[in-house]
């Protein structure tokens, strides 16, 4: 409930943020009505330029927003908006030329080659902003060098529109207003800033130390990661994660989310869960101790719920089940709860990651161990296949589905059949715990994902009403 409260308001006041701006700039002296269109098409360049600034505070990495509102929220909003935020910006012209073809001149680099180059630029940018992040894959762009050229990207196409309204001055002439804009704008650069130089200068004071790298599954590795000098421990809720630098310089562009898989009543050694998969982790075993590492965290709001003695179902895939060892691990070292079930899925037997350690946490905890492999081997005595809706109904039944709590990771198919069994079997939405922590979480059409997209939709219709009574 307080997930959902949190992300209701957010949304109230993103909507607040975006919307006041444009009707702050109709106080005082007013210039000659242009007619409806005209004024229509300026209210979605003022509205998409104010969700532009919005996009960079969304992705600045500030650890409370992302403790109350999820990571995974906020990368999928941030996808959303943007989306939105583009629409706007490409109607501002559109509808403005339609309704007065004289406005093609702020194009014609014969009237102002400055004017004109600069505004050119912003119309190739910005599709090239929304198509290499939406497609990022596909188009096989590093994710380091393309976070890089993203950030450049937006804060040139910010830095133009906010000289472009400054500069067209129907609605800020005064100079207050002027700021008002300025004021937006540099929130959203500094936002950029803060992310790409001030957090990585604020991470460099507080260097770690690999102090141990071992086999945690075929090709999966632990690397633990011990505070170097006067560096005090993280503090952190168990299924938070962290970035890792393991570099010399905080500035290295190599920075990956991980979940934190160590006891949070061990903050002095965090511990974490690498698997190996073709890029920069290809090499994880590698890393050799005493290396020198940057932690920037914690991040996320998935965690265990609140309530000691509640029945928890835990269901992790794959790498995915670093977050919930975390968990397990604290539940361990705090004493033990109600009745725990874990169902662990991996592809193979000797994908399991840490293994062992689970067997002695069902007799220190009384955790009850379900394990599912898709290609077992020759006497196999555990589950076979994947997690499906039949695997969920033998430890979810309907009848009392509610008094469940769910804690899942793994990958997105997998958290998608989980989230809507639980749902269907009567576990409410704020009782299941999910996070889709990396970049990779724009793309989750789960759950809460859906909510996303409508909340945005809905967004995007208030906003457009607001135009249109902004040019009424």
């Amino acid at each position: 409930m307080m997930r959902r409260l949190n992300a209701i308001t957010g949304a109230a006041l993103y909507a607040i943020v975006v919307v006041v701006p444009l009707f702050v700039i109709l106080l005082g002296p007013q210039s000659p009505e242009r007619g409806f269109w005209i004024e229509f098409g300026v209210a979605l360049g003022f509205i998409g330029l104010a969700m532009l600034s919005l996009q960079s505070v969304l992705t600045a990495r500030y650890p409370k927003l992302s403790g109350v509102i999820g990571q995974d929220t906020m990368l999928q909003f941030h996808r959303q908006a943007g989306i939105v935020a583009f629409g706007f910006v490409l109607a501002h012209p559109v509808v403005l030329l339609l309704a007065e073809p004289d406005y093609w001149e702020f194009l014609d680099p014969r009237v102002n080659l400055l004017r004109a180059a600069f505004l050119i630029l912003v119309v190739f940018a910005l599709p090239i902003l929304i198509v290499t992040s939406l497609w990022r894959d596909r188009l096989r762009l590093p994710y380091e060098w393309w976070r890089l050229g993203h950030g450049a990207l937006a804060m040139l196409i910010l830095v133009i529109g906010l000289v472009h309204i400054t500069r067209v001055h129907h609605y800020l002439s005064d100079p207050w207003k002027q700021a008002l804009w300025v004021v937006i704008g540099t929130a959203s650069i500094g936002s950029i800033l803060y992310a790409r130089a001030i957090k990585p200068l604020k991470v460099r004071r507080h260097p770690y130390r690999v102090t141990d790298v071992r086999p945690a599954a075929h090709r999966t590795w632990t690397i633990a990661l011990e505070p170097a000098n006067d560096t005090a421990p993280l503090q952190f809720r168990p299924g938070q994660f962290a970035f890792v630098t393991l570099d010399d310089s905080a500035f290295a562009l190599e920075q990956h989310p991980y979940s934190i898989a160590s006891s949070a009543m061990r903050p002095e050694r965090l511990e974490f869960v690498v698997k190996e998969l073709g890029d920069y982790t290809a090499t994880i075993g590698g890393t050799p101790v005493g290396q020198t590492a940057y932690v920037d965290g914690p991040y996320g709001s998935l965690h265990l719920p609140d309530d000691p003695s509640s029945s928890l179902l835990m269901i992790g895939g794959g790498i995915g089940i670093s977050p919930i060892l975390s968990m397990l691990r604290t539940l361990r070292d705090k004493g033990s709860r109600g009745r725990v079930v874990l169902i662990y899925a991996a592809d193979e037997a000797e994908d399991l990651v840490c293994d062992s350690e689970l067997d002695d946490l069902e007799h220190q905890l009384g955790l009850e161990v379900v394990r599912v492999l898709r290609e077992p081997p020759a006497g196999w005595q555990g589950r076979r296949g994947v997690i499906d809706v039949d695997l969920i109904d033998d430890f979810l039944p309907a009848e009392g589905a509610g008094k469940w709590h769910v804690v899942l990771c793994g990958p997105p198919p997998m958290m998608d059949v989980v989230e809507r069994a639980a749902r269907d079997r009567g576990v409410p939405l704020r009782q299941i715990h999910s996070e889709r922590f990396d970049i990779g979480a724009a793309h989750a059409v789960g759950q809460r994902g859906t909510q996303i997209r409508l909340v945005v939709l809905a967004l995007g219709a208030v906003m457009l009403g607001a135009a249109a009574l902004f040019a009424w």
